[in-house]
């Protein structure tokens, strides 16, 4: 990307009139990175902002209603930090030892400043490389409609102002193109039996006028009565099969729907990264694909038809009533236009309405799909009546939006109705005076009093197609947020996809941010050799765990590489990358199923003589056939019916039948007893044979196996090299570590 790249959005940032006003102390196209600012040196409410051009910093500050600019070379600088505090943030300009200048601000401002300090650390880099906007994540949610300004509700990911629901339910022909000599069946089932319905009120004017001799000058002929009875009996029986017909077509047309649609969404959520996880509830991701698809169904198997027949049925309705008298319809159009200006008003309302009670129903799911998995958790602690009282509470706000909304539609419904009345009661006055006084022949009054009733019954039914119509539409965006949120992690075209790999991994100057704003790495640098192993130590929150995310590519680094065999990770197929790397979890998670399908989860077609062989490999073998249904016992969701060893033991033999040629051991031995520990790490010695391995631990003793050992320390290799060697140092940091955890381990002994 152009170092210019980002110069169209530079201004999004900045205080309207900002600009104008500073005149001719700063260009606007010479500013490369913008921030607003909202607190002063002493944590105050202030107006400020934040503007960076190729050769200075400029603050902005407003006092007493005016602009006032003071700039900061670049060449006074050494150094950007961004400090973190509770709820406020702070950027930080570093001189030769000194503190240049410190700048407050709120989390408003965070993604931001982030963008500035990010194109700031460039600058003062100065290596000559073409900038790299990789702060922001590209899943990272907006809080501001880029269109129209407003904010973003915590509910969804787009603007409603902004999103045409019509658009969003348009998508969804997508969909129905598999299925469309069914679709088109289907309308033309709707209109012939539109159609044979619009017969029929129209033969009552016969029946009465021709059949009764209720016209002046006719007859009484009950042959002319039957054979329109009979026409009437056949239209009835016909469109009566027609509408089962179309029924059944469009409710299979509807399923097949929303089965393409959760598959296309679940397949979807699979190729989304990591972060993209970490920022959505649970909860909120299961409701998106059963219930938001569920309505899906029922707007292509009902809503869509009901609104297609009433649509044709007020034109055909509207048609005839003109035509068999033009005066008495203008008397039934009286009422309409209230009636269409109390559905457009409840339009806008159930719209917003609808979106904040999805939004709680996915919360009430998310607190039930948080704690069945925790559930022994809450059980440990007692808190069981704490969870029910937590659903209680996301319960009675369901509750509660639920009345709301019957409230608002049992006043809706009635006001409807007595519009429609009016028009009713004005027909029969002004139609009945006129048949009495012998203008209109009673046949054509009763035959347009059944029409009337048609042409205010599909008014009645769009109110109804308009509250599913929100319903669905809402649905169908919070789904389509999904689809539309593209991949931080995905392979490039021609993505490399080698049969095979060496296994060396070279880490140049990796730095990372899960946030965008607090680094966890820093500038790393690391490389291991094919078939060696690597050990990572120091403290939590080093950064040991978020170098075995990047290996694997579970994020992208913001600046530096990672190799291997030389190839960006980047530049490998992920799938293939993935396949090439064995990861053995801190908590290994097992999936509801046998103890064999968990081993062979990652070679599917393993005979059940390699699940055998990597059972015993990694020391599982023995318990699992001490169960009585073996190897095809099941276990619990996420294995709660086997103990932490004996999780982490099959967890390993599903590593070594996978057979990886790079490894990861992230705590393997972590939380187990003694003896536990030895046969996880003699599993291990047979697991790490010959491959590239990357260890990561607490316990230091598990570690000098290694042939390296790294210590990170706020994201920074402190120091390398061999264990023994290490250990040799007194004053450095691995030493120390050890020393204080053989201290640990003699008091432990000596206290029992």
């Amino acid at each position: 990307m152009s170092e210019t790249a980002t110069k169209p959005d530079a201004l999004d940032h900045l205080p309207e009139g900002l600009l104008a006003e500073l005149g001719e102390q700063v260009k606007a196209e010479d500013i490369e990175a913008a921030a607003g600012l909202d607190l002063d040196a002493e944590g105050r409410y202030a107006d400020g902002a934040l503007l960076l051009t190729a050769g200075r910093v400029g603050h902005c500050t407003r006092i007493d209603g005016r602009w006032s600019l003071r700039w900061i070379e670049l060449a006074s600088l050494k150094e950007a930090k961004i400090i973190d505090g509770l709820g406020v943030q702070a950027l930080r300009l570093l001189g030769e030892g000194r503190l240049v200048a410190q700048f407050r601000y709120t989390l408003r401002h965070s993604r931001a400043v982030a963008r500035l300090h990010r194109r700031l650390e460039w600058r003062l880099a100065d290596k000559g490389e073409p900038f790299e906007p990789s702060v922001t994540r590209p899943d990272e949610k907006k809080t501001r409609c880029d269109k129209c300004g407003r904010s973003i509700p915590p509910w969804t990911e787009f603007c409603p102002s902004c999103t045409s629901r019509r658009k969003v339910l348009g998508r969804l022909l997508d969909f129905v193109k598999p299925y469309k000599a069914r679709a088109i069946t289907g309308f033309v089932l709707a209109v012939a039996v539109t159609g044979m319905n619009l017969v029929r009120p129209y033969l009552t004017m016969p029946m009465l006028n021709d059949g009764l001799g209720l016209q002046r000058g006719k007859t009484a002929d009950y042959g002319v009565l039957m054979f329109y009875v009979g026409i009437m009996i056949v239209l009835t029986l016909t469109a009566a099969a027609g509408q089962a017909l179309r029924e059944r077509l469009m409710a299979g047309l509807g399923s097949r729907m929303a089965r393409d649609l959760r598959n296309k969404t679940y397949a979807h959520l699979h190729t989304l990264s990591l972060s993209f996880f970490s920022s959505k509830p649970t909860g909120s991701l299961i409701t998106r694909i059963t219930s938001d698809s569920d309505r899906v169904w029922e707007f292509v198997t009902f809503t869509v038809i009901e609104l297609v027949v009433s649509l044709l049925t007020l034109v055909g309705v509207g048609a005839a009533l003109f035509w068999m008298d033009w005066k008495l319809a203008c008397y039934v159009l009286i009422p309409v236009p209230l009636m269409l200006a109390l559905t457009l008003s409840f339009h806008r309302r159930m719209h917003s309405f609808f979106h904040r009670l999805f939004h709680r129903w996915s919360k009430m799911t998310a607190v039930v799909s948080d704690a069945l998995p925790g559930v022994r958790v809450v059980k440990a602690f007692g808190q069981e009546g704490r969870e029910v009282d937590r659903f209680a509470r996301s319960n009675q706000a369901v509750y509660e939006s639920e009345l709301t909304m019957i409230g608002l539609w049992t006043m809706f419904s009635p006001l409807l109705a007595l519009c429609s009345r009016i028009g009713f009661i004005l027909v029969w006055v002004i139609g009945g005076y006129w048949t009495v006084h012998g203008t209109l022949d009673p046949g054509t009054l009763m035959a347009f009093v059944g029409f009337m009733w048609m042409f205010y019954e599909p008014i009645h039914m769009l109110s109804h197609v308009d509250r599913n119509f929100n319903r669905s539409a809402t649905s169908v965006q919070r789904i389509f947020e999904i689809l539309d949120t593209a991949p931080a992690v995905f392979s490039k075209a021609g993505a490399h996809k080698p049969d095979a790999v060496g296994g060396r991994i070279e880490m140049r100057n990796v730095t990372f941010s899960y946030d965008g704003v607090r680094r966890v790495l820093k500038g790393l640098d690391l490389t291991v050799e094919p078939g060696r192993m690597v050990g990572l130590a120091g403290p939590s929150g080093g950064g040991k765990t978020t170098t075995a995310n990047l290996i694997c590519r579970f994020y992208d680094v913001l600046d530096g590489r990672i190799l291997i065999d030389g190839v960006d990770v980047r530049d490998y197929d992920v799938e293939t990358l993935r396949r090439m790397i064995g990861l053995v979890p801190q908590e290994p998670f097992l999936f509801h199923g046998t103890v064999a399908e968990n081993i062979a989860y990652g070679h599917p077609e393993a005979s059940i003589d390699q699940i055998l062989q990597a059972a015993k490999a990694a020391n599982a073998h023995d318990f699992i056939v001490s169960f009585p249904d073996g190897y095809d016992t099941l276990v619990g969701d996420r294995g709660h019916t086997l103990s932490g060893g004996e999780l982490q033991r099959v967890s390993i033999a599903r590593a070594i039948l996978s057979a990886p040629r790079i490894l990861i051991l992230d705590e393997a031995t972590s939380s187990v007893d003694t003896e536990t520990e030895r046969l996880i790490q003699q599993a291990l010695d047979r697991l790490i044979a010959n491959r590239t391995t990357i260890a990561i631990a607490h316990r230091l003793s598990t570690l000098r196996r290694a042939d390296t050992l790294v210590n990170l320390e706020n994201g920074q290799k402190v120091e390398e090299g061999s264990p023994d060697g290490l250990a040799a140092k007194p004053d450095g940091v691995y030493a120390k570590l050890l020393r204080i955890q053989q201290e640990a381990s003699s008091s432990i002994a000596v206290g029992r």
